[in-house]
């Protein structure tokens, strides 16, 4: 049986809590700016951009799943319109508290945040398009995210991740077909489009 703490024990076991919490933050805070100084500039990408390219239609709803400052979720937020819904899911609270402070500058109605490291909350088949950009490198056990990821998506919808050099295009493949929930649909530049797949066995286990 351990010996409890002492009051000297615990207070310096909270000190390198908070220590660590602050870390993590600045470090957050320095990506959220990179990602900002990204989304002004364009490179090496505009985000804007590559959704423009998803083809989404008014009155849509879209998960944007690691969401971070919202780089993707007001262009598509943009593009859905007032009748359509975006999610935008992160598990950091600084990213969502972002988004949040976003959305009330610029006036947008259409956003629901949702702070969560795995499950969305969603109804089943409740989404037509999921966007699962620069998540999968982070992700260390990928299968319970994609299937919760299969069960929100609409039979019709489609699931849409960017490859780069953090996880090149065969690493996006192979993580797919293991699964054996997705198929792929269309490649758009380096946007990969997947389908579901039908058939028994693809529930949340």
């Amino acid at each position: 049986m351990r010996s409890p703490k002492t009051f000297s024990g615990r207070l310096r076991g909270r000190i390198w809590e908070i220590r660590d919490k602050m870390g993590l933050n600045i470090k957050l805070r320095i990506e959220y700016w990179l990602l900002g100084l990204r989304d002004r500039i364009g490179i090496p990408f505009k985000p804007e951009e590559e959704v423009r390219k998803l083809g989404l239609k008014e009155g849509q709803k879209v998960l944007d799943y690691g969401c971070g400052i919202g780089s993707y979720t007001f262009p598509a937020a943009r593009l859905v319109g007032e009748r359509g819904r975006v999610y935008a899911l992160d598990k950091e609270p600084l990213a969502i508290r972002k988004v949040e402070e976003k959305a009330r500058e610029e006036d947008f109605h259409n956003i629901e945040t949702i702070l969560s490291d795995l499950d969305t909350g969603l109804p089943d088949e409740s989404v037509d398009v999921i966007l699962l950009y620069g998540v999968l490198p982070e992700v260390k056990h990928k299968e319970p995210l994609l299937r919760e990821l299969y069960r929100v998506l609409k039979p019709s919808g489609y699931l849409s991740t960017r490859f780069c050099f953090r996880m090149k295009k065969q690493r996006i493949l192979e993580i797919m077909e293991k699964t054996s929930l997705f198929s792929l649909r269309e490649q758009k530049g380096h946007i990969l489009n997947f389908s579901k797949r039908s058939g028994k066995g693809h529930g949340v286990r």
